[in-house]
């Protein structure tokens, strides 16, 4: 997984943490793992992350390595009066799969995924047992439908753009938050344009993220590409595409595509 750890000290961890993500931290038990994510003002997602208080003045957060930094230089200006600092660890982040993870602590963390597949969080350079590849680990996530953001998608995508009002990823009753007014406006009162969908690709081609999902007939872009991952047969993309994508022919670079089923 090419992810990193974020620690949040201090006395203030809860309250920064609930004023800044869309989920609640001010009622996480001790040692849970909480998925949520942190808005711009414009209401656009700056990071998803999974978060574990470890004690009620230390919280670990996972989100991606390429957005870690930047995601440290948005939450400066909001830190500034706080008694919070954040620290980048130097911690490693492993996908993997096995009935019997190993046991938690405060400085190895665990994650259930499913029945058999969980994350790993250490400071330690050893892999762990049972890791699996960074594609397959992607591959299953793909077919939950747990789009992550990257440092390319920074600032693109409202969280109903990905799912994240419909993965319990957005607490519409927690209160304010940068971003709340605008998220919960589309919630309350509008209708969102655009899904999270998986879109299946054979041949030639490498999809990247941010590619444009076109609709054949009318040669208008109707979603992008926001992960992508390889299979044996090509490439499984989760893409933002609007809300009517299975009643067009689609193509990404020229070739066709078809939408497949999230798993329930």
């Amino acid at each position: 997984m090419s992810d990193a750890v974020l620690q949040f000290s201090g006395p203030d961890v809860r309250s920064v943490l609930q004023g800044q993500t869309t989920k609640n931290f001010q009622t996480l038990p001790l040692n849970s793992a909480i998925d949520g994510a942190f808005c711009d003002l414009k209401g656009r997602v700056i990071a998803d992350f999974t978060a574990v208080m470890t004690s009620d003045e230390r919280a670990l957060l996972r989100t991606d390595a390429g957005v870690a930094q930047a995601l440290q230089t948005h939450l400066g200006k909001y830190l500034m009066f706080s008694k919070t600092t954040v620290t980048l660890l130097t911690w490693n982040c492993w996908g993997c799969s096995h009935s019997s993870p190993p046991i938690a602590s405060d400085d190895l963390i665990v994650v259930p995924r499913s029945a058999s597949l969980y994350e790993v969080w250490c400071d330690n350079t050893g892999a762990p047992d049972h890791v699996i590849t960074q594609d397959a680990w992607r591959y299953e996530r793909f077919l939950r439908g747990e789009a992550r953001i990257c440092e390319a998608t920074m600032h693109q995508f409202l969280p109903q753009d990905l799912n994240y009002d419909l993965q319990g990823i957005i607490d519409f009753d927690k209160g304010c938050y940068t971003g709340q007014e605008i998220v919960a406006r589309l919630h309350y009162r509008g209708s969102p344009k655009r899904r999270l969908s998986i879109i299946a690709l054979t041949g030639s081609i490498t999809p990247s993220v941010n590619d444009k999902v076109v609709d054949a007939d009318t040669s208008k872009t109707v979603g992008s590409i926001v992960e992508v991952t390889q299979t044996e047969t090509g490439w499984l993309c989760l893409s933002e595409v609007v809300v009517d994508a299975r009643e067009r022919s689609l193509q990404v670079s020229d070739v066709s595509v078809e939408i497949q089923a999230l798993q329930s």
